[in-house]
């Protein structure tokens, strides 16, 4: 059973929870960002820093409670992206939101346009959920104007910068979510028919990007959107289970030591 938790991302293993930060998650998705096809995008040139930065600290609102992971006790597991509870979800949503707006205007309208998608796709609904969409459609307005004033936005820039965060947030978490080397028919659901947007980007010709193991250390990429081959490196941890079950979901955790991962994004052979 495969398992996005809030405060980490985590796949049930040999016995084993496998266990990703949130913010290692976002900082693999920026690297992701700063590998891809410059040419597929339409990222103005002098800002495509700021939304290297911005891909790369989309999930910083949880950067503390990566710290201490959250446990359902009613379903026996980490909480899911389905079942954290939503108002301190929220919270950390905003902060998230609110420091990377202070360290960029353009990737807080970014990462205010993601976290939008992902409610809309979540059908999650409910007072505390209304207000925060719209304070983040205020939010996205003022940045606008703003932008307006002194940096336009281009024709097209903002779709597809949210297409690229979109596809580098999805990627990386295929990695978090998956055993490496596992077969097609073991793929996550999410994944099934390839990564959604990605059909957008001019190079695959309206095809969604799929993904498929050449072993347990090389990914595959069809179509590929990278320059060349790119080093997927992570840390994650395998907490036993059994360690959970006697010491508890946090000692267990932070006696548990990270361990590096990495693994090789490739071009399918018929694309070299």
């Amino acid at each position: 059973m495969l398992q996005g938790g809030m405060a980490v991302i985590c796949r049930e293993h040999d016995g084993n929870l496998v266990m990703m930060k949130q913010h290692e998650h976002g900082e693999l998705a920026g690297r992701f960002a700063a590998e891809f096809r410059e040419e597929a995008t339409r990222t103005v040139q002098d800002r495509r820093a700021e939304v290297l930065r911005a891909i790369a600290n989309h999930d910083r609102g949880w950067i503390d409670l990566d710290e201490t992971p959250f446990w359902n006790d009613a379903e026996g597991a980490p909480y899911t992206f389905l079942d954290f509870p939503l108002v301190p979800k929220l919270v950390f949503y905003r902060r998230g939101l609110d420091e990377i707006e202070a360290d960029t205007a353009y990737g807080g309208l970014l990462c205010s346009l993601h976290y939008e998608r992902l409610i809309e796709t979540s059908g999650e609904d409910g007072p505390a959920l209304r207000e925060f969409l719209a304070e983040e459609e205020a939010r996205r307005a003022r940045i606008r104007r703003e932008l307006e004033h002194s940096r336009p936005i281009a024709e097209g820039e903002l779709y597809h910068d949210e297409r690229l965060l979109q596809f580098c947030d999805d990627l990386s978490l295929f990695l978090a979510l998956s055993e490496p080397g596992s077969p097609k028919s073991e793929e996550h659901p999410w994944f099934k028919d390839g990564f959604s947007g990605s059909e957008d980007f001019g190079f695959t010709s309206g095809r969604a990007i799929t993904a498929e193991w050449k072993d347990a250390s090389a990914l595959m990429l069809e179509p590929f959107p990278f320059t060349e081959p790119v080093e997927a490196v992570f840390k994650q941890r395998s907490v036993p289970k059994a360690q959970i079950q006697a010491k508890g979901i946090a000692r267990a955790f932070h006696e548990t030591p990270e361990e590096e991962c990495r693994i090789r994004i490739i071009p399918r052979p018929e694309e070299v």
